[in-house]
């Protein structure tokens, strides 16, 4: 469907229906190679041609002879944006790894080790305990209220204090006897 274009494009100030529809036709096969070849990925470049075809619908050029020019022109453009912004994000998103590993201090082996025993003691005496006890110091130790955690093990508001309480102790006590008396033993799981 061949349509003048320049007819369409002097009928009024500005681009009707069919003539963008003729112009899409057209030149959307040419533009999308273009940006195909320049930025190497066919979503990119299927994303930048319709990029370019909106700017075409929002405000035509003025000089609507050279409508070719115009479109090749707009998406070379939003091409080279487009490869700049990739430029960009890369070096800063690996500045801003190298920057994390920089600032975090490497870790002490004999500290993770020392974590991690730590934690397996607390499992371990956790397993020997009621399961509803259990429940009640991992939902506390996870920054949950007397009220909330009422509500997740299905007790009173009101004896959930006395709960968590008799399950601290049980807890102490259990820790102390498999682990024996330490000053730096947890009261609390990890």
């Amino acid at each position: 469907m061949t349509v003048n274009r320049l007819q369409l494009f002097r009928s009024r100030s500005w681009l009707d229906e069919r003539a963008f529809e003729a112009i899409f036709y057209e030149y959307y096969p040419r533009i999308y190679a273009v940006l195909f070849r320049l930025v190497g990925d066919r979503l990119s470049a299927d994303d930048l041609t319709a990029e370019t075809f909106w700017k075409l619908w929002e405000k035509p050029p003025a000089q609507e002879e050279n409508i070719a020019g115009w479109l090749y022109r707009v998406a070379t453009r939003l091409g080279y944006n487009a490869l700049r912004a990739a430029r960009r994000r890369a070096w800063y998103e690996q500045n801003a790894g190298r920057d994390a590993i920089e600032q975090q201090p490497l870790p002490d082996p004999a500290g993770v080790a020392e974590q991690h025993n730590e934690r397996e003691e607390v499992r371990a005496v956790l397993r020997q305990m009621a399961l509803r006890d259990v429940q009640m110091l991992i939902l506390r130790n996870s920054g949950l209220s007397y009220k909330e955690i009422a509500a997740a093990s299905g007790v009173a508001p009101a004896a959930v204090g006395s709960l968590l309480m008799r399950a601290e102790a049980k807890f102490a006590a259990l820790y102390k006897k498999a682990y024996g008396a330490s000053d730096t033993h947890p009261t609390k799981p990890v």
